[in-house]
């Protein structure tokens, strides 16, 4: 029993020690996005749906991940300087992250912002911007 117990045991450290490695190599992808002195590349300023979308993935983040520590530094303080001088429905977007990211809100209601986001975009896919509201409103008479 006392030899089942430590077996299970070492697994378990086993799987942690397996967890934080796949974690810590899913964190350097992020490197690429930073210059030769460490910083986050300046170049990365001028695609605003590219910051927002670092910005996003930073929420998803783990105790002790510190480039995504910098680089929710990094993009929440580009996203503010820039937002007011961006068009709708860009600045609707960075607006509602930076106030709440997507991550940490309801789904349903996190679509149902992007959906009226989307459609005043101007290349969008018509054919899935109906399916998606169909599909909100379906699940919305469910309720």
């Amino acid at each position: 029993m006392q030899i089942a117990r430590g077996h299970k045991e070492q697994q378990a450290e086993d799987l942690k020690e397996e967890v934080r490695r796949g974690l810590m190599a899913a964190a350097d992808i992020f490197n690429k996005f930073k210059d030769e002195k460490g910083g986050f590349q300046e170049s990365l300023i001028n695609d605003v749906r590219g910051i927002l979308g670092l910005y996003e993935a930073t929420h998803l983040r783990v105790h002790e991940e510190g480039i995504l520590d910098e680089a929710l530094v990094f993009t929440t303080t580009h996203l503010e300087s820039v937002v007011e001088h961006l068009e709708y429905p860009l600045a609707e977007q960075v607006t509602h992250s930076l106030k709440q990211p997507v991550r940490k809100g309801l789904n349903r209601l996190e679509a149902r912002l992007f959906i009226s986001i989307y459609q005043h975009e101007a290349p969008h896919d018509k054919a899935l911007l109906k399916l998606a509201k169909l599909d909100f409103n379906l699940v919305q008479s469910l309720h």
